[in-house]
Order: structure tokens, then C-alpha cells, then sequence
């Protein structure tokens, strides 16, 4: 998948943004695809990190969050920590704002604008029926149709609000069982905090390598025997049709090499685009 999306830009992006016309030219990244980023290490030192930029134009950048990083500073981040939006704003625009969160431990497509007024644009566009929020993810479990998780979610960090109502999709991509665990497409039908793991959880398929919600000795397991050390979640499709945004963020290698121990001979871009792509869940 080419980095340049021809997705169609104008006035839709005025009316449903309320910004100004700047936003009608987007903006073509390096021929690689690929911003070089620096990263602080632990001792300070700088290291060279690339940061893919699936696009941007004037109000909106989308960039390929790698696992490991968090969106913004929290009480999470270390005290020399660079986070995502630290080094797009040093090296993209200073002003740049998160639409949304992923995980640290998640990967993919993550939304910044160019402005405050931008982003609450978006994220009422985010929250919206149009938008599409497709993430790839590798569960514990046969998985063998389609499951629609509606169950509401309470803010692990506001335990006594009350919970609000989030649905999801789960849609089996591949499965193994021998190793008991399955390849799925989760669709976010709305969006809370930690949506796609808790919703998951839920449905007695927690993802693998989520410390929080999935299984500890399962989780050892996969990193020992497959090299899998990370949270097996992927946010592989992002689409603001109002805004001309349709981007999908390829399987990084740190899942690319463990999904093809688990499944031979898999094609890991072709079915991934078969489960995430425009006619997915249909």
C-alpha cells in the first residue's frame, strides 16, 4: 500500500470542520514514507526512530504509532521520555493536538490536527456513525463467526462514574487451533478507554500479551515460543469520510514475524486489507 491516499478533499472538509480553506491541498510525505524522529533513550542519548506519516494535509496528520509509545506525557511517561506528540511537534508543527489515545502497547494509525479547533472537530467526527476505527488483533480462543460485544464500559480511572454504552465487532480472520488462539478484525462501534482489550476480555478472547486484561503464563508463553513481546493489537484503518481521511497502517514486524510462525504461508498485507479494508463487516 502506497503512502498517498486518493481520497477526495474539499469542500466537506470546510463544512464538517469549520476551518479555514487551507485544508483543501494535502500534503504528499518523502517518497520512503517516512519522517526520521529522534528518541530519547533512558540515559538521554539521542537515537534516530522513524515515525511513517500516512498523511497529512493542512489540518490533519495521521502517523503509524510504533508499539512501545505513548500518545502524550502522563504519569506513565519517564522523566526523559519523548512521546509521539513530543517529536511530531518538533519536527512536523508545534502546534499539533491528539484526536484520540492508543495504548502504549498498541500500534498503528493515530490522528493528530493542527490545531484545538481541528481536533474537537475531529473527535466529534471520530465519534461520529461514518467513521471507521479497524484494528487487527491476535485473541486467545477459536473465534469461528462474527461477535458483536455490546456492553457498557465504566473509566477504569472513574471506578464510582457510570458506565457508558460501547459496542464492538469481532471478526475471525484466521485461526489456529493447535495453539488455541485466533486472528480478528475488531471493529469500534464507539470508543472508551481501553475499549477494544476490555471488549474482548469480555467475550472470553483476550488478546495476547495484554498485561491488564489477558492471561500472564499465556502471555510468556507466545513471547518464549514466538517472539511475540508486545500487546497483539494493531490499529490498521482509520476513515473520516467528512474529512477525506481513509488511511489503513501495515502490520508492523514485531506481529508480521510471530503471525507467521502461527500461520504459514499467510499473507499478512492481503489479509489484513481483506479485514480491515472498505468492504470489511459489511
Amino acid at each position: 500500500m502506497g503512502n498517498d491516499v486518493a481520497a477526495p478533499r474539499g469542500t466537506a472538509v470546510r463544512t464538517v470542520l469549520h476551518v479555514r480553506t487551507r485544508c483543501q491541498t494535502p500534503r504528499r510525505v518523502s517518497s520512503s514514507g517516512l519522517l526520521r524522529l529522534p528518541s530519547s533513550s533512558t540515559d538521554g542519548a539521542s537515537s534516530p526512530v522513524s515515525l511513517p506519516v500516512l498523511w497529512q494535509d493542512d489540518c490533519v496528520v495521521v502517523v503509524d504509532k510504533p508499539a512501545g509509545w505513548l500518545v502524550h506525557n502522563s504519569a506513565w511517561a519517564g522523566p526523559r521520555e519523548d512521546t509521539v506528540v513530543d517529536v511530531a511537534r518538533r519536527q512536523i508543527a508545534a502546534g499539533l493536538v491528539p484526536v484520540h489515545r492508543l495504548d502504549r502497547g498498541t500500534s498503528g494509525a493515530l490522528l493528530l490536527a493542527r490545531s484545538g479547533a481541528d481536533a474537537s472537530a475531529l473527535q466529534a467526527a471520530l465519534g461520529g456513525a461514518e467513521a471507521t476505527k479497524r484494528y487487527v488483533a491476535l485473541v486467545r480462543g477459536p473465534v469461528r463467526a462474527v461477535v458483536d460485544v455490546d456492553h457498557a464500559l465504566r473509566d477504569d480511572e472513574a471506578p464510582d462514574a457510570p458506565a457508558r454504552p460501547a459496542r464492538s465487532r469481532l471478526v475471525p480472520v484466521r485461526r489456529s487451533d493447535v495453539e488455541r488462539c485466533s486472528l480478528v478484525a475488531v471493529e469500534l462501534l464507539s470508543g472508551r478507554r481501553h475499549q477494544a482489550r476490555r471488549h474482548c476480555k469480555h467475550a472470553s478472547h483476550p488478546i495476547i500479551g495484554d498485561a491488564s486484561y489477558g492471561k500472564g503464563p499465556l502471555n510468556r508463553s507466545y513471547r518464549e515460543r514466538f517472539g511475540l513481546a508486545r500487546l497483539a493489537l494493531h490499529c490498521a484503518r482509520l476513515a473520516l469520510p467528512a474529512a477525506g481521511v481513509d488511511v489503513m497502517a501495515p502490520l508492523p514486524a514485531d506481529l508480521r514475524a510471530p503471525l507467521a510462525l502461527l500461520f504459514p504461508g499467510i499473507d499478512v498485507d492481503a489479509v489484513v486489507a481483506a479485514a480491515v479494508g472498505a468492504d470489511a463487516g459489511a
